[in-house]
């Protein structure tokens, strides 16, 4: 069939495990994003997602890391934290479609890792919790290496992307691509709190135009200026290489500081 639904959005723990820290303008405004992704969700009617993501020393440590990995488990439990105020759940995986990805990267000289068995925390389930709150959509994860050093390069991160895509644009199955992260923040590091507004709404900018010239030019040290979780924005440079020149839309951006995070959220036209 084809790629009938994509979106970018942050996955800051705070969004569900304390939300009545934020202001409430600033909360409301979110709100809206998240609401208006669900809906055109529910109207694009896809038989499942393929998620660009990141995980937080969840399943993957310092003995073992590799640049991606997707999931080719038959089903995902999550999230982890007890405290984030999303139900824990049991959600369906898809191996074929999976399997039909990884092929295809092979076959086109990228290599991703795979693993048969996979938890999420926040950087997975509170983009969910908002997208599909009963969480009845089979899901292919593809987590990418946020944490340690080597990170992926944005322009190797396109080009999973664009691979992913091609397999997406092209499968007998209506596909939804999600990518979350981001956008500026320093979680437990030493500018915690801080947001970088500019770096923000300039990335968008650059989402929405398609630039990939400039998407692709960031280094890891361009992103780790805007905080260690900036690095996230490697999912959103993925799907970017999935939609290739389709245009997007900002719904929402907040500087959201009880959050530590600059929140965005953004849909593919």
């Amino acid at each position: 069939m084809s790629i009938c639904f994509a979106a970018a959005l942050g996955h800051a723990p705070g969004i569900t495990a304390w939300s009545d820290a934020a202001p409430p303008e600033q909360r409301a405004h979110l709100q809206a994003g998240f609401d208006t992704l669900r809906r055109d969700l529910e109207a694009a009617a896809p038989d499942e997602l393929i998620v660009f993501t990141s995980e937080h020393w969840a399943n993957f440590f310092l003995d073992h890391i590799s640049p991606f990995c997707i999931g080719r488990a038959d089903s995902y439990t999550g999230p982890i934290e007890p405290w984030l105020r999303v139900p824990k759940t049991k959600l369906q995986g898809d191996p074929a479609l999976a399997l039909e990805i990884l092929t295809h990267c092979y076959a086109n000289d990228l290599e991703p890792a795979y693993a048969q068995e996979m938890e999420f925390d926040h950087g997975t389930m509170v983009p969910l919790h908002f997208l599909t709150p009963a969480m009845d959509l089979p899901i292919v994860p593809i987590m990418i290496n946020t944490l340690a050093a080597p990170q992926p390069s944005a322009r190797r991160c396109h080009e999973l992307g664009r691979l992913v895509g091609e397999v997406a644009a092209s499968s007998s199955k209506r596909i939804g691509l999600i990518a979350t992260g981001g956008m500026s923040h320093d979680p437990g590091e030493v500018k915690h709190g801080w947001i970088d507004s500019e770096f923000d709404r300039r990335f968008l900018d650059q989402m929405e135009a398609g630039d990939t010239s400039a998407l692709t030019a960031y280094t890891t040290q361009d992103l780790f200026a805007a905080g260690a979780g900036a690095l996230e924005l490697l999912a959103w440079i993925a799907l970017s290489g999935a939609m290739g020149a389709k245009p997007a839309k900002t719904l929402a951006y907040a500087a959201v500081k009880p959050w530590a995070t600059g929140i965005g959220i953004m849909e593919y036209l």
